[in-house]
C-alpha cells in the first residue's frame, strides 16, 4: 500500500493497490482518489499563492 499525506489531519493516509481511495486512519478521512489528488492540487496552489503574496507584499 502507497503512503500518502492526509488533507485533512496531515498525517500518513493510505492509497489503496488499485490507486482508487484513499483512507486515513487517524481522521477518519476517506475519498476516491481523483478527488483525493483535486484537493491536494488545490492546497499546492493555494501555499504557491500565498508565497507569491507574501514575496510580493
Amino acid at each position: 500500500m502507497l503512503q500518502a499525506k492526509c488533507p485533512k489531519c496531515d498525517n500518513k493516509a493510505e492509497v489503496n493497490d488499485e490507486m482508487t481511495a484513499v483512507k486515513c486512519e487517524n481522521c477518519g478521512y476517506s475519498d476516491n482518489y481523483e478527488n483525493y489528488i483535486d484537493i491536494m492540487k488545490s492546497k499546492a496552489e493555494n501555499m504557491a499563492d500565498n508565497f507569491q503574496f507574501k514575496e510580493n507584499g
